[in-house]
């Protein structure tokens, strides 16, 4: 192939996936599954979430002054790198203060004992008051948090709000951060 065919072939698989790219941003949001998702954790997120409310960075923060509000990050926690023989410390985990951190919340499907500790934690939490405002983060871009949202909404809580941007927004407003302990029956 000469140096100018390969040009105009690369120049053409340039444009197609331009047109692609270009496609995809006006498509929007998708919209919210049936069901918990159980895709990829990590991609575009619906703009809605039935029967709560999505929130967004300055009222999370407005928020912070109601002692009452409860704050759920359900980021996953981190793994120690498979093939690693020396000692393993993972980053101190960075969550909007006064958050409590419980990964595998937010998964597709949990299991029995992550059902239970939800259950138990959340009504010591709200004080078995299900009108307590919960809201629910992760990362941005991410699954869990909408899924873990749908999950307390499910469960009876009259006013889940879903922060869908994240910690990272969060941290890029140059809001507080505080570092926390994971928490379920993964972490005991």
């Amino acid at each position: 192939m000469t140096w100018k065919r390969c040009a105009s072939v690369i120049c053409a698989m340039l444009a197609m996936a331009a047109l692609v790219s270009s496609a995809r941003a006006q498509e929007g949001p998708p919209p919210e599954p049936k069901g918990y998702w159980q895709g990829p954790m990590n991609g575009r997120l619906p703009a809605t979430i039935a029967g709560g409310t999505v929130i967004a960075t300055q009222e999370l923060a407005g928020l912070l002054g109601d002692e009452a509000t409860v704050l759920i990050d359900v980021s996953p926690a981190p793994r120690r790198p498979e093939h690693l023989s020396s000692p393993w410390l993972p980053m101190p985990h960075r969550t909007i203060p006064r958050s409590v951190w419980i990964p595998g919340a937010g998964t597709g499907v949990i299991s029995a004992a992550m059902t239970d500790y939800i259950r138990t934690r959340l009504t010591e939490l709200t004080e078995g008051n299900r009108d307590r405002s919960i809201v629910v983060y992760c990362r941005a871009d991410c699954w869990a948090s909408w899924n873990a949202a749908k999950r307390l909404i499910s469960e009876g809580y009259r006013h889940v709000a879903w922060y869908p941007h994240g910690i990272e927004a969060w941290r890029d407003s140059g809001l507080p951060t505080a570092v926390t302990e994971p928490e379920g029956p993964a972490s005991q």
